[in-house]
This record gives structure tokens, C-alpha cells and sequence, in this order.
């Protein structure tokens, strides 16, 4: 009786780790096959401040064929993921007359902040689609922070009405498995359950492409987006 007690324990201790390894991770690569735009100057002449860091546009980013700042997210099949954690504070900063990171994610009930560490008046507007998200001005660096709190998934464009060449992005989900491509062009999602999703790509310059993926237990699911230069964004 004693070896049997004590085997249900051990049970119920393994249920859990058992459960935890049963999800895998969605992991891949974002190609680029075409000819990479040079990167033009930005014209920041009109803001002293601005002008004295010269900088080049940063909305295409390509290294050895691969395609950085891609936001990956599951659009479809994602009922069975683990509850999001929205107690982290995404960020959006304003440094040197940019919006850093260009791009970041959040999840729909997360705050988000945004920042200003220059000492000149930027103007924060944000957008879901076409309609306004807030638009408010922020003389310095020494102005606190904007908080918000993300309603709704989707992606959130930040401008800045007073230097034009500031862009910045927010990928919102709700489920939270996404991720977005580094400067390798590669990205992982962790924590996905087995199942099968539609993963949707998204770049500011060359829009979406979807693909359908198979995750199976404690095996990673490998899947590579293609782009060539001859897609067309909304960002």
C-alpha cells in the first residue's frame, strides 16, 4: 500500500512537468531573395538636435538574404495557448529623433508606454488602421511618460507629426504567440501547444504572408517566410 501511495504521488508531481513538455516552440527564418534598396539618407536638417546624428532609413533591414523587424504571429488555431502575461510594460522610446525599437510586441490588456529621452517636442500619434489611437505632445525628455492600455489586436503605427521620418510599430495579439525576426532574420515563438495554426508575417514595407503549420509535441516547428522586393505594405 505504502509503494502504491507513494507512486500516485510521484504522479501527480510528473502531471505537470509532463504537461509543460508536451509544448513545443515555432522557430524559422524570414528570406529575402531580391536586390536589398540602399538605405537613403534621412532629411533631419530641420530640427538642430536631430541633424547633429546623421542617419539613414531604417525601414528595410537586410543581412545575407534575410529580412529583419518581421512581425510573426498565430492568427488562427491558438484556443488551447497558455494565458498571456500582461503584467510586463511594453515600450516604446524616442531617442535621438527615433522611435526605438522600430519594432516591438504586446499583448491586447498590457500597458504600454511611451518615452521621450530627447530634449526636443515630439508628437506622438498613434494609429490602429486609419483611426487614431491618441495623439499627444511631449516638449522633453523630461515629460512623463504616455501609458495605454492595448484594446485590440493588430498593429499599432506610431508618427511623429513633427519629424515625419519617425516611425515606429507595435504588434498586438492576443493569444501572445509572436514574435518578431532579429537582424539573422530568424525568430522563435515558445510555448505553443500541439496543434495545427496560421502564422501570418508582417513587414512595414512589404506587407503579409500566411502560412499553415503543424506543431507536434516537444518538436519544434521550422518555418521559413519569402520575400522578394516585389511586395507591396500599408505601413
Amino acid at each position: 500500500m505504502r509503494k502504491l501511495m507513494l507512486a500516485a504521488v510521484g504522479l501527480c508531481f510528473a502531471l505537470p512537468v509532463a504537461a509543460l513538455a508536451a509544448d513545443s516552440s515555432i522557430e524559422g527564418t524570414v528570406d529575402f531573395s531580391g536586390k536589398a534598396p540602399t538605405p537613403a539618407k534621412l532629411h533631419r536638417e530641420a530640427d538642430p538636435y536631430c541633424a547633429k546624428t546623421p542617419m539613414t532609413d531604417p525601414s528595410v533591414l537586410v543581412k545575407n538574404g534575410k529580412l529583419e523587424n518581421v512581425w510573426v504571429h498565430v492568427t488562427k488555431g491558438a484556443t488551447g495557448a497558455a494565458k498571456v502575461d500582461t503584467s510586463k510594460t511594453a515600450e516604446m522610446d524616442q531617442k535621438n529623433c527615433m522611435y526605438t525599437p522600430r519594432m516591438t510586441t504586446a499583448v491586447v490588456g498590457q500597458k504600454i508606454t511611451a518615452k521621450n529621452g530627447d530634449p526636443v517636442l515630439h508628437n506622438v500619434h498613434t494609429y490602429m488602421g486609419s483611426a487614431t489611437v491618441f495623439n499627444k505632445g511631449m516638449p522633453n525628455e523630461k515629460t512623463p511618460p504616455i501609458e495605454y492600455t492595448a484594446k485590440e489586436e493588430g498593429m499599432m503605427r506610431w508618427k511623429c507629426d513633427v519629424h515625419p521620418w519617425m516611425r515606429g510599430y507595435i504588434g498586438i495579439s492576443k493569444n501572445g504567440l509572436q514574435a518578431v525576426s532579429g537582424s539573422d532574420g530568424t525568430f522563435k515563438i515558445d510555448n505553443v501547444p500541439p496543434g495545427k495554426y496560421t502564422l501570418e508575417a508582417w513587414h512595414e514595407k512589404y506587407g503579409t504572408k500566411t502560412q499553415e503549420v503543424t506543431v507536434e509535441a516537444g518538436k519544434p516547428a521550422k518555418v521559413t517566410f519569402k520575400y522578394d522586393g516585389t511586395e507591396k505594405g500599408t505601413g
